[in-house]
């Protein structure tokens, strides 16, 4: 059984459909992107897996066990983690603050306890050790104790990052980490990418709209379009694939 298998997978809004019967598999260790034109339905399938949608048919199994069953508070403690196409950090709490809420889901506390500090201090103690841990393996520990409003957008987007790496993913879905980044940035990004996935044995799902970076760090491509795969496999094959040019990538995509 693949470590992510997504199984005609189907969601429908009224008379739109959204996802038209989408099936693939990721293996573990395996960083795998999700592309196609805007709304293909590619953020419809991260909101699916995160369970921020329910699908109209279909399942998705991580690990052994189907997530389409699960609260969506249960998807973090699997092991399952995103990243927000558009930022969804809070302006005035700390860098630190924000990274320590990636994994509070790993907490025993709830709301009466924090309210009256009641067996909360060493879980305290163990989110802010590893926040810190997740920011120094992003460089980011120079900004630790700065509110993440006025920061610089490429920064925040490291942040978000490290957010959801303090949380001890397994799987780690990035919603076009990319977008907004400057080209250096872009490749630092890249790096980053592969080397967390070797660090931390991350399985990683990435939509994103910059080919060059994922043709350089994917292993695997899948390929949507009006809500239905068109291709999927090694990226080299995807980029010569006609389908995929013709919808998506260009003439010139051979030309990169």
């Amino acid at each position: 059984m693949s470590f992510l298998e997504v199984s005609n997978i189907t969601v429908r809004f009224g008379g739109i459909t959204a996802l038209d019967n989408l099936s693939f598999e990721i293996d573990e260790g395996e960083i795998c992107a999700l592309i196609g034109p805007n709304g293909a339905g590619k953020t419809t399938l991260f909101n699916v897996v995160s369970r921020i949608y329910d699908p109209t048919e279909g399942s998705v199994t991580f690990d052994g066990v189907d997530l389409t069953v699960l609260a969506p508070h249960q998807i973090s403690q699997k092991g399952v983690f995103r990243t927000f196409q558009n930022l969804a950090l809070w302006p005035g709490m700390t860098v630190l603050q924000n990274v320590m809420v990636g994994n509070h889901t790993n907490t025993k506390a709830n709301f009466v306890t924090s309210m009256l500090r009641l067996g909360t201090r060493s879980e305290e103690r163990a989110l802010k050790l590893k926040a810190w841990e997740a920011l120094d393996e992003l460089d980011l520990t120079d900004v630790a104790f700065h509110p993440c409003a006025g920061l610089p957008f490429g920064t925040l987007k490291r942040i978000e990052l490290a957010r959801a790496l303090a949380g001890d993913p397994r799987l780690l879905m990035l919603d076009e980490p990319a977008s907004g980044l400057t080209h250096s940035e872009v490749d630092d990004l890249g790096a980053t990418i592969k080397q967390l996935r070797d660090n931390h044995n991350l399985t990683v799902l990435l939509v994103e709209h910059h080919m060059q970076m994922v043709m350089g760090i994917s292993e695997k491509i899948v390929v949507l379009n009006f809500g239905q795969k068109i291709a999927e496999g090694l990226p080299d094959a995807v980029r010569a694939d006609p389908n995929v040019i013709e919808a998506y990538l260009g003439s010139s995509a051979n030309e990169q």
